[in-house]
């Protein structure tokens, strides 16, 4: 049997909080943010990166006052009290559920884009979203696996991940072209524009304070894991944007895609070249999935030790290999409930936005009441940034999107009203 006091190494904190952050949100739309931002693309990452750091460094100092599982929801809970703790541990576990599905969703459509895999799939009846319900399935039983097996599966998911990032840089020397410096435009507008999906690329950074107390001398280390990782992302993200700058330029393309065609005529290194690097954007998908799903466990897993919603007796049962059992197959259940209720992905992503932009604020709020800082202040500026932009976008595409998040926390804070009337 698994030791109670297994724990999960710092750079293996530092390399799955980076593999949750770095995902389809940067290889997605690395092409596009070049394409609209011009020659100040690299720059985007690093202001949002400065503008994000109040928020990240408030973050850090929460998990050291707080060294707990299920981190964004005891914040609140000891600070604002039991209600807006639920609020938030809640709100922000749904949103990633939500969240979750989304990316799940994502992997699959990709996945079945390989004619071999679509072919295999329609044979045995598993193509569309019941695709989606085997991959969830699959992770449902290796979340119940111990932390050994995710640090091995994060360190190769990482490794795959790596090989379109090196093929961008080692192409630099070979296709670098100095006149896109020159004919690529200086584009403001198109800058500004970009700082929304920026910024959205970087959310998940907080993502280990919700297994703050399993992480080696977590007490410290939770913070510097936080830092360190967020400054590894922002590095990355510029010089990549950079890399794919110098080669590219502007040019609206597959930035991903396009580089070993762009190397050599070689139908054979191309083919095999972008399997590989398919391989990798691929592997993104399934690295951050994984990782959320993990520390996601332990944000209810929290509020059932907490005693603050029905059942919290049962979200509390830990298996041989101290997993919360039973808080896998709720988070499980819901999302494939998700992919098989909301055909719309905008629904879920909307609901992951909101809820995690939510629990920033009510996060720094909470850090003010103990500290009242100017680093509180422009914490609380960076979150309201992000809640803005997103209020700005429901408003855009329909209020109604947030209207499903509302009434699962609804139905949440039901729970959470009853669960505190029996214990009285």
């Amino acid at each position: 049997m698994e030791p109670v006091n297994i724990k999960i190494p710092f750079w293996v904190a530092v390399l799955i909080n980076a593999n949750i952050v770095i995902g389809s949100a940067f290889f997605l739309g690395a092409g596009k943010i070049s394409a609209t931002s011009g020659v100040l693309a690299p720059f985007a990452w690093l202001i949002c990166g400065l503008m994000l750091f109040p928020l990240v460094a408030v973050l850090a100092r929460l998990s050291i006052h707080f060294p707990l599982a299920g981190g964004i929801y005891v914040y609140s809970k000891h600070c604002l009290g039991s209600m807006w703790g639920f609020i938030s541990g809640w709100g922000y576990f749904i949103g990633t559920v939500a969240g979750n599905a989304v990316v799940m969703h994502a992997f699959s459509k990709q996945l079945q884009k390989i004619d071999a895999v679509a072919y295999g799939l329609n044979v045995i009846g598993l193509s569309g979203v019941r695709c989606d319900i085997l991959l969830v399935l699959i992770f449902t039983f290796l979340n119940l696996l111990n932390v050994a097996f995710l640090e091995r599966a994060q360190i190769l998911f990482a490794l795959l991940k790596a090989i379109p990032l090196l093929i961008i840089l080692v192409s630099v020397p070979f296709l670098f072209d100095s006149s896109h410096f020159v004919t690529t435009k200086l584009n403001w507008m198109g800058f500004f524009e970009t700082i929304p999906l920026v910024l959205f690329a970087y959310v998940g950074i907080e993502a280990c304070c919700a297994v703050a107390d399993k992480i080696e001398n977590g007490h410290r280390n939770a913070a510097r894991v936080i830092f360190i990782s967020f400054l590894l992302i922002t590095i990355i993200y510029t010089v990549l944007q950079l890399a794919l700058l110098c080669v590219f330029g502007g040019k609206k393309a597959d930035a991903f895609l396009s580089i070993v065609p762009s190397l050599t005529s070689n139908p054979f290194l191309i083919e095999w070249g972008n399997r590989l690097i398919y391989s990798g954007l691929l592997s993104s998908f399934l690295a951050g999935f994984y990782g959320m799903f993990y520390y996601n466990n332990w944000n209810l897993y929290a509020i059932g030790r907490e005693k603050s919603i029905v059942g919290w007796n049962y979200l509390t049962k830990l298996n041989n290999n101290q997993t919360p059992w039973v808080c896998v197959f709720v988070q499980s259940a819901l999302v494939i409930l998700f992919l098989l209720l909301f055909t719309k992905s905008r629904y879920l992503v909307t609901m992951g936005d909101f809820a995690t932009t939510t629990a920033y604020i009510l996060s720094v709020i909470s850090f003010l009441t103990l500290r009242k800082s100017f680093l509180g202040i422009l914490a609380l500026m960076s979150s309201l940034v992000l809640f803005g932009i997103i209020t700005k976008g429901l408003f855009s595409a329909g209020i109604y999107y947030v209207v499903p998040f509302l009434f699962i926390l609804g139905l949440g804070i039901i729970a959470h009203v009853l669960s505190a009337y029996k214990e009285h």
